[in-house]
């Protein structure tokens, strides 16, 4: 393989996470998911990149939010998502390759503690804040 058919690839490869990670912030962002923290496991794991976590006020929002995702990256990148923890709903995992999208509900998330788990500050790489809409 030459050098540029390489470089092409990483930058394609590259931009095929970005826009992955794009449609799951704006699946979040829509959805109004609270405490939305994004954890850059690099450095932990060879298998995923990141783990972004958020927190549902119930189990039908987790529910609702989890299958938008599955339902968009299916779509979108036509790629088999796995999803577990949907029945209950009180945690829910989509396994989307480099990325793990984790929703909770606000008893759960503060009982688990992904961010502790996961270690310091370090692996920290945003805490995605919702923008107030404006009323027409």
């Amino acid at each position: 393989m030459t050098k540029n058919v390489a470089y092409y690839i990483f930058i394609k490869r590259k931009e095929m996470d970005e826009s992955r990670f794009e449609v799951i912030s704006q699946i979040l962002c829509e959805n109004k998911i609270k405490n939305i923290e994004v954890l850059d496991l690099t450095s932990k794991s060879p298998i995923m990149t990141k783990i972004i976590v958020g927190t549902l006020p119930n189990e039908k929002n987790t529910r609702a939010v989890a299958a938008q995702i599955k339902e968009e990256f299916e779509k979108e990148f036509q790629q088999e998502i796995a999803m577990e923890g949907e029945f209950p709903g009180e945690w829910i995992i989509l396994d989307l390759g480099k990325y793990i999208v984790e929703l909770f509900i606000e008893e759960k998330r503060n009982y688990y503690n992904l961010e502790k788990l996961w270690g310091d500050n370090k692996n920290k790489l945003a805490k995605i804040k919702l923008k107030k809409r404006k009323k027409a």
